[in-house]
C-alpha cells in the first residue's frame, strides 16, 4: 500500500442508514482513507449526532421520487465531486445509489461501488415497479463494482437482470454490518426493569417487531396475526419499536379492539435496541422485501429466535426450523400459527435461540463483518 492518501466518499440518502449500519465501517475506513460522508443531514433529526472523525456534507437527497429535488441533489453532487476529486465513491440505498453513481460516472471517479440492501420495487407492481427497477439497473450499469448483503439477494438481482452474476459480490456469509455481540446480549435485569416500565407482565410471552414502521416491513400483517393468535393465547403481547414513516401508529390504535389494545405496546424510535430486545421472547419480521434482516441478527445475538417471511434476505438470516420459523409473505393465518407455536412451545424457542446465537457468534460478529468490507475497499488501494 502506497503512502498516497486515497479519498473516499460514502453517500446515503439519510443519516438513518449510517447510524444503524455503517458507523463502525466509517470509523475503521478513516484509518486508511480520507473519508467524506454525504447525506441529507437535515432529515432523521431524532437521531443522536453521528460524531464521526470524517468530513460530512449535507445534500438534499430524498428517499422518494422527487424530480426537482433529485435534479438539485445531482447538481450538488457534481459540484462536490469536481471539487473533491474522490478516488472511490460508495453508495447505499436506492436513491443515493442512482444519484451517486450517476454523478461519479459523469465526473469519471475511478471506483464506483454500490451496495444493494433490499430493493424497493420487489414488493411493487405495475409502472412504479418498472420505473424503480430500471433505476436500479442503471445504478448497476454505472457502478464499476457491486455488493449485495446476502447471497439470496445477489441471486434475485441476477435473476431479475439487474446485473450479471460476476459483477455482484457478497462478502463472507453476508450482512452489511454484522452485530456487536458484546452490546446485544441477554440481560435479565434490563428485561425485568423494561417490562416493569412498559407495564408488560413478567409471565407474558413478548413478541417484538424492531425496524421502520412501514407496510413493506409487514407491520400491519403482524398486527392482524397478533389479533388472531391473541384470541387464544392470553399471555401473548406485542412490542413494536421503530420510527413510524407511514403514520401507522394511529392506524393501529384505531384498528385494534379495546380488549386487546393494552397488549400492544408501541414505542417509536428507541436509542437502545439491545434493551428492548432483551425484554422480548422472540422477534417477528414479516417483511415483503429485505436485503438481509439485521434485526434478526441482533435478536439472535440477544438470544431470541425469529419468525420471518420466506423471501430473499430473510432466508439468509433465519435457518428454517433451526434458528426460527419462516412463513409465506402476506399470509396472516400462517403468521398467526407461528406466533401461537412460539407461545405454546417455550422449549422450541429456547432451542432455536441457542442455535441462533451460536450462528451469530460464528459468522456475524461485527468486527469480522466490518473487516471484510474494509479489506475489500483496501484492495482498490493496492491495485491503484
Amino acid at each position: 500500500m502506497s503512502g498516497e492518501v486515497h479519498r473516499m466518499c460514502v453517500i446515503s440518502a439519510t443519516p438513518l442508514t449510517i447510524h444503524f449500519f455503517l458507523k463502525a465501517h466509517l470509523l475503521e475506513l478513516s484509518k486508511y482513507f480520507d473519508v467524506t460522508l454525504i447525506a441529507n443531514l437535515h432529515s432523521d433529526t431524532y437521531l443522536p449526532p453521528l460524531s464521526l472523525p470524517i468530513r460530512m456534507y449535507s445534500v438534499g437527497i430524498e428517499r422518494k421520487l422527487t424530480p426537482r429535488k433529485d435534479l438539485l441533489a445531482l447538481s450538488s453532487l457534481l459540484v462536490l465531486f469536481r471539487r473533491e476529486r474522490f478516488d472511490i465513491v460508495v453508495s447505499v440505498v436506492p436513491k443515493a445509489g442512482l444519484l451517486g453513481m450517476l454523478a461519479a460516472w459523469l465526473r469519471r471517479v475511478p471506483r464506483r461501488v454500490h451496495i444493494f440492501q433490499g430493493e424497493v420495487w420487489a414488493s411493487r407492481r405495475g409502472l412504479m415497479r418498472l420505473i424503480l427497477k430500471s433505476a436500479d439497473r442503471l445504478t448497476a450499469t454505472l457502478a464499476t463494482d457491486l455488493l449485495a448483503v446476502s447471497a439470496s439477494e445477489r441471486d434475485f438481482l441476477v435473476s431479475e437482470s439487474i446485473a450479471p452474476m460476476g459483477k455482484i459480490n457478497v462478502l463472507g456469509a453476508g450482512s452489511i454490518s454484522g452485530v456487536d455481540t458484546d452490546r446485544f446480549r441477554t440481560d435479565l435485569e434490563v428485561r425485568k426493569q423494561l417490562r416493569k416500565d412498559l407495564g408488560i407482565p413478567e409471565h407474558a410471552v413478548l413478541c417484538i417487531f424492531l425496524g421502520r414502521l412501514t407496510r413493506d416491513k409487514g407491520v400491519m400483517d403482524l398486527v392482524d396475526a397478533f389479533l388472531v393468535s391473541a384470541a387464544t393465547q392470553a399471555n401473548l403481547w406485542l412490542l413494536i419499536v421503530g420510527p413510524d414513516e407511514e403514520n401507522l401508529t394511529l392506524r393501529i390504535r384505531e384498528y385494534v379492539p379495546a380488549t386487546l389494545s393494552e397488549r400492544i405496546v408501541i414505542l417509536g424510535f428507541y436509542q437502545k435496541p439491545e434493551h428492548v430486545l432483551a425484554a422480548a421472547d422472540f422477534l417477528c419480521l414479516p417483511s415483503y422485501r429485505e436485503g438481509f434482516g439485521m434485526a434478526i441478527l441482533e435478536a439472535a445475538s440477544v438470544g431470541l429466535p425469529a419468525i420471518g417471511t420466506r423471501i430473499y434476505g430473510i432466508t439468509d438470516a433465519i435457518q428454517e426450523n433451526q434458528t426460527g420459523l419462516l412463513v409465506k409473505v402476506g399470509d396472516v393465518n400462517e403468521l398467526a400459527a407461528a406466533l401461537t407455536r412460539f407461545c405454546e412451545y417455550p422449549q422450541l424457542r429456547m432451542q432455536f435461540a441457542q442455535a441462533a446465537r451460536n450462528r451469530t457468534l460464528l459468522q456475524y460478529e461485527q468486527k469480522t463483518v466490518v473487516s471484510r468490507y474494509v479489506d475489500y475497499f483496501c484492495t482498490f488501494i493496492a491495485k491503484s
